[in-house]
């Protein structure tokens, strides 16, 4: 059976006596340390989120300065094939009209270079028509 007598007091009390001490120096030091960890693990992880969304944020800067930066490459590329197109265009036209101007001036020449032969032939047709008279009809 179980007999109470004071020995169960004694060792209630002695229990007591050593969970007091032990609270006061193993138990509430190492809730502090764990209270501090804790804190400590918060501030880690808040500043890591801080860290992240600093980090997607300037990331979001770059990708829309590289969407920007392509953008006026683009334009700029097309503007230098437009002006590259007009200029094309200009010195073709240049080219062409210079070919117009030398062609007609080639013609004028080809012309009155014609219209003289035509003339000294016309000139000598009177000489030339005289001696095939006389060799068809003369004979000399």
């Amino acid at each position: 059976m179980l007999d109470l007598n004071i020995t169960l007091v004694i060792q209630l009390v002695n229990f007591l006596i050593a969970l007091f001490f032990l609270n006061i120096l193993i138990i509430r030091p190492i809730r502090e340390i764990i209270k501090k960890r804790n804190g400590m693990m918060d501030n880690l992880a808040s500043e890591a989120d801080q860290f992240h969304a600093e980090a997607m944020a300037r990331l979001k800067a770059y990708e829309d300065e590289l969407a920007e930066a392509r953008k006026q490459a683009g334009l700029n590329r097309e503007e230098g094939k437009n002006s590259g197109l007009e200029e094309l265009r200009s010195i073709v036209g240049n080219a062409q009209q210079s070919a117009r101007q030398l062609l007609e001036e080639n013609r004028a020449a080809l012309a009155g270079q014609a219209e003289a032969a035509l003339s000294e032939l016309r000139d000598g047709i009177d000489g030339f028509s005289t001696k095939l008279g006389e060799k068809i009809l003369g004979g000399k």
